[in-house]
C-alpha cells in the first residue's frame, strides 16, 4: 500500500491510515562527499596484494602520463 508508483505527494499508507498514527515528513540530509584516505588506502593495499607493488606502480606512472 506504501508503493510510490505512480509518484504521489504522499504515500497511500499514511493518507489511509486511521487515527493518524503515520506521518510523512520529507527531510534533506547534508552528506559530506569525499574520499577518506583511510578507503584509499585500503584500495590500494588490495591491489598491491593482487598485482604486486611494480604493477601497481607501473599503471600510476602511465596514468599520470597520460593527464
Amino acid at each position: 500500500m506504501c508503493e510510490d508508483d505512480p509518484p504521489q505527494e504522499v504515500p497511500l499508507c499514511v493518507k489511509w491510515c486511521p487515527n493518524d498514527c503515520l506521518v510523512y515528513e520529507e527531510r534533506e540530509e547534508e552528506v559530506e562527499e569525499g574520499v577518506e584516505m583511510e578507503d584509499v588506502e585500503e584500495g590500494l593495499t588490495a591491489m598491491v596484494d593482487k598485482y604486486g607493488w611494480q604493477k601497481v606502480k607501473d599503471t600510476m606512472a602511465r596514468m599520470t602520463t597520460k593527464e
